[in-house]
């Protein structure tokens, strides 16, 4: 009786999960495409890292039992989808393209730095500080769904986060 009961539990949970999903597509794309493009550097290298994230993420909606944080969650899977498309192909060298985001307003582009001192700081930061850079001022993640999505400790986050702030404003001076 409770194997009928747990296939029926996981087949509503699935399709709980499979509209989660078509809910973050519909709001989420363009975000999805920046992150997949700032380490493809190739648009369709960027939806091909998106396809298989989410292939990815239906397969996995089986095994999971409960998921917290569904955006975070899927957010890390695109990630390391993105990473270890790079990994194979190894094309460019892993920097970040800037484009607008919620997290651009903070930099004042006349006065404080330049598009390209930003872009040449940021490529030159080591992959961890940059993937938090990354994620919190230009994709708009808080830093609980960072830590989620990096699988590190919140703390760890932080420290990294103000380390590298730190770290741009001494060479910007």
């Amino acid at each position: 009786m409770s194997n009928i009961f747990n296939r029926i539990a996981k087949k509503h949970r699935v399709k709980y999960y499979e509209s989660q999903l078509e809910q973050l597509i519909e709001t989420q794309y363009q975000k999805m495409y920046r992150i997949a493009y700032s380490y493809t550097h190739c648009s369709e290298d960027a939806l091909d890292v998106i396809q298989d994230s989410f292939q990815k993420a239906l397969m996995d909606f089986s095994k999971v039992k409960k998921i917290d944080h569904f955006q975070a969650w899927f957010y890390k899977i695109l990630v390391r989808t993105a990473i270890d498309h790079w990994r194979k192909n190894k094309r460019m060298p892993l920097n970040f393209e800037l484009e607008d985001g919620p997290g651009l307003e903070f930099i004042d582009f006349q006065n404080d730095v330049s598009y390209m001192e930003l872009r040449e700081l940021l490529s030159q930061t080591p992959s961890p500080e940059r993937e938090i850079i990354i994620l919190k001022f230009f994709e708009g993640f808080t830093l609980k769904e960072i830590a989620h999505i990096l699988n590190l400790n919140e703390n760890t986050v932080k420290t990294k986060m103000y380390r590298s702030l730190d770290n741009y404003k001494e060479i910007l001076k």
